[in-house]
């Protein structure tokens, strides 16, 4: 009995210690029974061990808001190109995932709100019919939906993080899921945050206002946010884990208000997943060099490119990635995206390990 016990602890050991091997997968992927059932079964045919699956694009839905509880108000409508009114991809994904180590993470982008094309919006999006909680610039005209990659919500109004916090919170009430993964945790740029219900509030909390004062109320705005949102999931679902794509560079992270490394030594934020998505891997372990003296490395998970453009790149200069990652402490890699992988046809050549 003593030997078994010891047996089943180093199992768990192994099993809380394992490397990640992580594939985005985006929404248009997953709009129908078939397709979902093929990212399941390549997925694992390819000793992936985590999905992060996207299941709100901007600001629409690829599962069912208040789906048992309304505690949390969500009034989001389905994405465009689930054309079955009655699927819902991610109940399907966690009922048909019968892998018992590949784990379910729901992607969802927090505060850009719109594509380029605003057609494919529901009438009833919070883009028309709450136009004031849209972002400004410097000179208060209101974003550009044909901008960046698309319109943001302004982080800085209150309810713009109430709306957000809700529909991350109604997700987390209503699906067995065993993380939630925040992308566009960010401002659009430097030069965004001008909405007037925003400056109401920044007035309001600053007594003293300078440049570096809105700069930092900016970093404040997302970083709260962060910290609210981390506090409630865990009361939720303590083992639901909660984690971010966010920008690699320190420098350009500022930029964005995007303060990720704060969020992991003061612990709201389990792990960040590095957009890293330089061609070049001499260039990428440069960068991984100097994060890790941030001792940082067990919460850190390198995302990696997996994707072609016009200009050739071979899968083996993806392996020579996945293998530096390996050599280093990180805790894993995750691969952007399933698309790119199926589009180049990659996965016949990537050694996933």
């Amino acid at each position: 009995m003593k030997q078994l016990n010891i047996i089943l602890i180093l199992l768990t050991c192994i099993s809380l210690n394992a490397q990640i091997r992580a594939l985005w997968v985006p929404i248009w992927e997953i709009t129908t029974p078939e397709k979902a059932n093929q990212v399941i079964d390549d997925l694992n045919n390819h000793n992936i061990n985590q999905l992060l699956v996207q299941i709100r694009y901007r600001g629409d839905a690829a599962y069912k808001p208040n789906k048992v509880s309304n505690f949390y108000e969500n009034s989001e409508k389905q994405y465009h190109a689930i054309n079955d009114s009655l699927f819902d991809p991610l109940d399907y994904i966690l009922a048909n995932n019968t892998n018992p180590d590949l784990e379910v993470h729901a992607w969802v982008t927090t505060f850009v709100i719109t594509g380029h094309n605003l057609e494919k919006l529901h009438p009833e999006h919070i883009y028309f019919t709450n136009p004031d909680l849209l972002t400004c610039d410097f000179s208060q005209e209101k974003m550009d939906y044909d901008s960046y990659m698309g319109a943001y919500l302004d982080p800085g109004i209150p309810r713009v993080q109430e709306y957000t916090k809700n529909v991350i919170l109604d997700i987390v009430s209503n699906y067995k899921i065993d993380g939630i993964h925040l992308d566009y945790i960010r401002y659009p740029d430097s030069h965004y945050g001008f909405a007037k219900l925003a400056l109401e509030a920044y007035r309001k909390d600053v007594k003293f206002q300078d440049a570096d004062a809105w700069k930092q109320w900016k970093e404040d705005q997302i970083t709260n946010f962060m910290k609210d949102l981390y506090s409630n999931v865990k009361k939720i679902s303590p083992n639901v884990e909660v984690t971010a794509a966010v920008i690699s560079n320190l420098d350009e992270a500022e930029r964005y208000s995007q303060n990720w490394i704060k969020w992991l030594q003061e612990g709201y934020l389990d792990r960040a997943y590095l957009m890293e998505y330089s061609t070049s891997t001499t260039s990428i372990e440069k960068h991984l060099n100097f994060l890790s003296n941030y001792n940082l490395d067990e919460k850190i998970v390198v995302g990696l490119r997996c994707w072609s453009t016009a200009y050739k790149y071979p899968a083996y200069k993806i392996n020579e990635k996945i293998k530096l990652v390996n050599k280093k402490k990180y805790c894993g890699y995750a691969m952007f995206s399933y698309t790119g992988i199926r589009e180049s046809e990659y996965f016949k050549n990537l050694k996933i390990k």
